[in-house]
Order: structure tokens, then C-alpha cells, then sequence
């Protein structure tokens, strides 16, 4: 979403709940948006890292602190682990470059 700190709108949340939407990732929406604009194939791994639809669920920098220590090491390897199984059955990877 397009609004800052709707985390603590409880109308605009409940109006969420009425779409039923599970998530909301703008970042990956945009990466998707301008790979399919210039032909590009893409690709996500995402990392939930915050709930703001609940309110212990809202990110912190205590808790973005915790979820990067517990979790990116291992997300960054399924995502390299990922592209390795890819190449190896033959797949095109487009503008990947192995070094």
C-alpha cells in the first residue's frame, strides 16, 4: 500500500480484512511490474518479517533485528540453493552470471 503507518488505521484495516487479502508486498509487486514492462524473467523468495494486522505483529527494530538474525542467512542460501537447482535441470536462467 501506497499509505505510510496504516498499521494504527483500524478503519483502513478492517477494510483489508473485507477484501480478505493475505498479504501485502509492494516491493515485490513493483519488481514483477517492471520485469514483465522489459521482458524480464523474475523470480521471489519473500521472508515474512512482520504481522501488522495484528498489534504485536507491527514491525520494530528489536523485531527486524530478530527476524535478520534468525532467518536471512538461511533465506539468502534457499534462494542461491534455488537458482543452482534451476541451472542444473537445464533451465534458462535469463542474466545470470556465475562468478
Amino acid at each position: 500500500t501506497n499509505r505510510r503507518v496504516w498499521e494504527h488505521d483500524d478503519a483502513f484495516k478492517a477494510y483489508l480484512r473485507s477484501t480478505r487479502a493475505q498479504a501485502i508486498d509492494m516491493e515485490t509487486a513493483t519488481l514483477f511490474s517492471v520485469g514483465f514492462a522489459n521482458r524480464l524473467s523474475v523470480g521471489a523468495l519473500l521472508l515474512v518479517s512482520d504481522e501488522p494486522m495484528t498489534p504485536s505483529g507491527v514491525k520494530t527494530d528489536a523485531s527486524d533485528a530478530k527476524v535478520t538474525a534468525s532467518f536471512v542467512d538461511e533465506h539468502i542460501r534457499i534462494g542461491i540453493d534455488s537458482l543452482k537447482e534451476i541451472q542444473s535441470e537445464g533451465r534458462s536462467i535469463k542474466h545470470l552470471k556465475w562468478r
